[in-house]
């Protein structure tokens, strides 16, 4: 079993509205289908599909206003039309995808996961179908309704599949010292462990425009499954043939999280 997340913005151009990158889609549904042997979950992020829309109406803060509404409906939308893309390419690549509407598998309380159907995602492995579900605006016990993270989404389901596997692309090769995108002397840091990660979490930010956290949160949930044993990898998926390689188990560049007692 290995779960697999596709960032939003290696999917997206996260500076323009509902840009999907085509091109690197299916390039990388062409190495999941080469690298996935045996069983898998697909979950993907938001991108410029959700995040602009979540961040407009300010949905990860919950019920404030009625206006919230109207971005609520949008996002959910937008979040289906770009899981439907995400989810044929996966399927003209030749793996069998079917789509999980997140909003009717998970409800949070206070933006944790409070609750979720098991029964369905387990339902869907068992026929040898890959369940894909993505980032999007689900129901909240507490606030009505907040954001929930593909992070966080596959943090749950590592915990209840204990996969052998988890691997993250990005548009980016890891984590690093600081955002590569503006530092052009930022450094990648090749693994974060027990010793190094109160360190490591201090030098990273919030992301703007990025209502999950950007890689602050990411590394926050890979933290608390590493915790649990359970190593992940995070690697730039925009490298030809990298997602493919890490797939196979082959060593490649990126940022391992490993598993240990963290606290």
């Amino acid at each position: 079993m290995i779960i697999v997340k596709l960032g939003g913005s290696l999917l997206t151009s996260k500076n323009n509205e509902f840009s999907l990158r085509r091109d690197v889609l299916h390039r990388v549904a062409g190495e999941l289908k080469k690298g996935i042997d045996g069983s898998a979950i697909i979950v993907h992020g938001g991108g410029s599909f959700g995040h602009p829309l979540a961040e407009k109406y300010s949905l990860n803060e919950g019920f404030k206003s009625r206006i919230q509404i109207e971005g609520f409906v949008l996002t959910r939308l937008a979040m289906q039309s770009f899981n439907s893309e995400v989810v044929a390419s996966l399927v003209e690549a030749g793996l069998p995808a079917v789509s999980l509407a997140t909003s009717s598998i998970f409800i949070t309380e206070n933006r944790y996961i409070n609750s979720y159907s098991r029964d369905i995602v387990e339902g869907f492995l068992r026929l040898g179908t890959f369940p894909v579900l993505y980032g999007d605006v689900v129901l909240d016990r507490a606030m009505s309704f907040c954001i929930l993270s593909g992070d966080r989404i596959i943090s749950k389901l590592a915990q209840e599949f204990k996969p052998d596997r988890i691997v993250l692309a990005t548009d980016v090769d890891g984590i690093f010292t600081a955002s590569p995108k503006l530092r052009s002397n930022a450094e990648l840091i090749e693994e974060i462990n027990p010793e190094n990660y109160r360190e490591i979490l201090g030098l990273l930010t919030p992301e703007k425009g990025d209502v999950t956290g950007g890689m602050l949160g990411k590394l926050e949930e890979l933290i608390s499954l590493a915790n649990r044993g359970y190593e992940s990898i995070i690697v730039n998926a925009l490298s030809e043939g990298r997602l493919k390689k890490v797939l196979l188990g082959e060593k490649v560049k990126g940022s391992v999280i490993k598993g240990g007692k963290y606290y």
